[in-house]
């Protein structure tokens, strides 16, 4: 009887430790910014947000591993038809460096409306990385 009491103690402790030490999972931190960037492979985005004002996209780099890297601002909405991705910098874009802020250009609310999702599209041909923050609604 000893035994068993122990034994179904011993399951409730392994069970409540379970608990106790379980992480919560979230979702990613769409404000935060890392861009790789090889030469093979020029491109990359961040996650989508929602756009909601007429303002520019915000943008703050803090560490970049090359000399400098260029975004323009994207949106991707269904009125655009086909994929949806859309540039709505109207060739509007910026030569990101460190620790630098930006506002950059866009049309996405003008063109297709408040609620589309917005992203930022970066490329450079050096071998590197950058992080930073951004806001579609500055």
């Amino acid at each position: 009887m000893k035994k068993k009491i122990l034994f179904a103690t011993l399951l409730l402790f392994l069970g409540l430790g379970g608990l106790v030490s379980s992480k919560s999972v979230n979702a990613a931190d769409t404000d935060r910014v890392h861009f790789g960037f090889r030469w093979y492979n020029p491109d990359d985005t961040t996650y989508r947000q929602q756009k909601w004002t007429k303002s520019g996209y915000y943008m703050k780099s803090n560490t970049v591993t090359v000399p400098w890297y260029t975004a323009a601002a994207w949106g991707h909405s269904y009125k655009a038809g086909r994929t949806g991705e859309v540039d709505v910098s109207e060739g509007h874009s910026v030569q990101v460096h460190q620790n630098t802020t930006y506002n950059l250009y866009n049309k996405l609310v003008e063109w297709y409306g408040t609620g589309n999702n917005a992203y930022i599209k970066a490329w450079s041909y050096s071998n590197g990385s950058a992080w930073g923050y951004w806001h579609a609604d500055h």
